[in-house]
């Protein structure tokens, strides 16, 4: 059995947004659904099972899911917590016609309805793009760390081309992270399973001062070895090892004039499993 060793060294992104008083905001997200609810009660999806309008901004705008003519999945960030998503390649939980592979150096390959690229490099370009905030990741290694903290995901079908650039044939993956908030807020999740397998969740959001908020999330992963060899015992593979963090900042210093700031890094030393 061969041994390998991947190092994902860590991913830091930083993008900031300059808004205008009236323009549709991720912030504004929740009074706005709860407007739509209260104008017009209508089920959001069919893969939702509760009733609440879900506001998506698939069109680069704020619109009930209803009322956008793309085929969309979309949930929360509670429902991903729910079936257990940490990952993007856990999307085929949720998604019809999504679909995951693993490419023989661990590069996670993404189609959608049938349409995808298979390439074994690590920098190879994908046909599903995806986005963290408006924000692409080039590279489909760089998911791995994008369903921390989320507000809600939304996986747009079909050929994206017009809004989303040449790197999304086969659809787009959206995630939007959850904002900081206006009073104190915490949670944490803790989870364990097989093979000592230890999963752990923590957020704090809140003011910093009268125009600025900030929200912190971190994420812990580890896990043994599942993987034994049966030529040296006592050697094992599979071992996983991984570490994720976002800060967010939202400062408005006049009603007119918004600023946000997301920097986010992840660091994956998790074995590759043999083949």
């Amino acid at each position: 059995m061969q041994y390998s060793l991947v190092l994902m060294r860590s991913f830091l992104m930083a993008s900031a947004a300059l808004g205008v008083a009236g323009t549709s905001h991720a912030r504004d997200t929740a009074a706005t659904a709860a407007t739509a609810h209260a104008a017009d009660s209508v089920p959001a999806i069919e893969e939702n099972s509760d009733s609440s309008v879900i506001v998506v901004t698939a069109q680069k705008r704020s619109e009930r899911l209803t009322d956008v003519p793309l085929s969309i999945a979309a949930a929360s960030g509670d429902e991903l917590a729910r079936k257990g998503i940490t990952d993007t390649a856990q999307l085929t939980k949720l998604v019809t016609g999504f679909a995951y592979q693993q490419g023989s150096y661990g590069t996670p390959v993404f189609s959608i309805r049938g349409i995808g690229y298979y390439d074994l490099a690590v920098l190879g370009g994908p046909t599903v793009a995806a986005y963290v905030d408006q924000v692409p990741l080039p590279l489909s290694s760089m998911t791995r760390g994008a369903t921390l903290d989320l507000e809600r995901v939304e996986v747009l079908k079909g050929p994206q081309g017009t809004l989303f650039g040449q790197n999304s044939t086969g659809g787009a993956i959206n995630y939007i992270a959850a904002k900081p908030t206006d009073e104190l807020a915490a949670g944490f999740e803790i989870g364990y399973g097989r093979f000592n397998e230890v999963t752990a969740d923590a957020f704090v959001s809140g003011p910093l001062t009268d125009t600025l908020r900030a929200r912190v999330a971190v994420r812990q992963e580890s896990m043994g070895g599942w993987q034994r060899s049966m030529t040296r015992p006592g050697d094992t593979l599979g071992k996983k090892r991984f570490y994720n963090g976002r800060l967010l900042l939202d400062w408005q210093p006049t009603e007119t004039l918004q600023f946000e700031l997301n920097v986010s890094g992840w660091q994956d030393r998790s074995d590759i499993p043999a083949l």
